[in-house]
């Protein structure tokens, strides 16, 4: 214990905190003996009003100087760092500044790691030897999946914990969205979804569209939705991207026997209006190239949505944690068979299942409160 007294909290400085997943786990105050501290990389612009107040803000750029906080803070002033590597919030290059800077304030790191393989850049071995940077700098390393511990510790011999991922969405936000879902479809006709998130990075494109053009027949009504990242498309596009939307969605709408085709553009920083036209899909596709874990299977977990996605990093273990696959929703193709993703989503049009439960401990709180074990050894703390 320090000197800040008996009842002190530790405090906690949690980056990158733009994404879903770490904002949840921001937002919750679950411990009178944990702070939170989001902190925010320069690089991501957008800020709502209470982020904007309450999170220091990271610059890459001003690490070394440790001009990190707007308000004049800094990282000296917490106990520890937690460091959720491999969401794109967190620019790689900036890892072995993030480690220097935190070195030399004397502040610890427990690293959380999600994507051992970099979700956004085809180029692999950067990204590893950024991840072994972290590992090998943190005091302890934390996992989602038993299969990703065994990796790290094969790749680094290290014993991460597993704690599972968070569920995203409360209760309250799953209603709305499934009210909202009842006003974005027919009620008999199948409605596949499709991800296209950032194009071309490390999301099949307009090729896996063309795959999908056969599951349309023999089902009247069926529709189709194109989910889409709006800066990725705005740089495809042009800022209004109406003329390219149209081409696109006539194209594929042509080539298929969909009902309807359409276009769904959301904020990746706000995927709050997203969600009713998640929940709307019967059916939602992850074309990734490569991934470790994924949040969208968390989301389509939390709206009930059938997902299907590649056999690649962790996905399966992440979707199917500890329950048999025969009696849960999920499809899994091989991304090297073209025929593949199409017969994935007929069975799981064909065959309506539920989506696993979630394990034991996914609840925001339940992590939090894990995490707090861990931040309290980290700091030197005892509960």
């Amino acid at each position: 214990m320090d000197g800040r007294g008996e009842h002190a909290r530790t405090r906690v400085a949690v980056l990158p905190a733009a994404h879903p997943a770490v904002r949840r786990i921001t937002g919750l105050d679950v411990s009178s003996r944990v702070e939170l501290v989001p902190v925010r990389p320069g690089v991501v612009n957008s800020q709502t009003p209470t982020e904007a107040s309450s999170a220091v803000e990271f610059d890459p750029a001003a690490v070394a100087s440790g001009e990190i906080d707007r308000e004049g803070d800094s990282l000296s002033s917490v106990d520890l760092a937690h460091v959720h590597f491999g969401y794109d919030y967190l620019e790689p290059d900036s890892v072995d500044m993030v480690v220097r800077h935190l070195a030399g304030a004397d502040v610890p790191m427990v690293l959380t790691v999600h994507d051992i393989v970099y979700p956004t850049d085809e180029d692999e071995l950067p990204h590893r030897d950024h991840t072994g940077t972290l590992v090998e700098a943190a005091a302890a390393v934390i996992t989602l999946t038993e299969v990703a511990a065994h990796e790290l510790w094969v790749r680094w011999g290290v014993e991460p914990l597993v704690i599972p991922h968070p569920r995203l969405l409360s209760e309250e936000e799953i209603s709305a969205a499934v009210r909202g879902s009842k006003h974005l479809r027919s009620t008999d006709s199948a409605v596949v979804g499709v991800l296209l998130e950032r194009m071309g990075e490390n999301i099949e494109g307009p090729e896996l569209l063309d795959q999908l053009a056969s599951v349309a027949s023999g089902r009247p009504g069926a529709e189709l939705r194109i989910l889409v990242e709006a800066q990725a498309w705005r740089d495809a596009c042009g800022d209004d991207g109406v003329s390219g939307s149209n081409h696109l969605v006539a194209e594929f709408a042509a080539e298929g026997d969909w009902t309807s085709v359409r276009l769904v553009r959301y904020e990746s920083l706000d995927l709050g209006s997203l969600l009713a036209e998640v929940a709307a899909l019967d059916v939602c596709v992850l074309p990734y190239r490569f991934a470790t874990h994924s949040t969208w299977l968390e989301l389509c977990r939390d709206l009930g949505v059938a997902p299907v996605f590649p056999a690649v990093g962790c996905l399966w273990d992440q979707w199917f944690d500890r329950c048999d696959p025969a009696e849960h929703s999920g499809e899994v193709y091989d991304p090297r068979d073209p025929a593949a993703v199409a017969t994935a989503v007929r069975a799981s049009l064909d065959t309506p299942l539920a989506v696993p439960p979630r394990v034991e401990g996914a609840d925001p709180s339940a992590v939090v409160a894990e995490y707090s074990k861990v931040y309290s050894q980290v700091a030197g703390f005892r509960p």
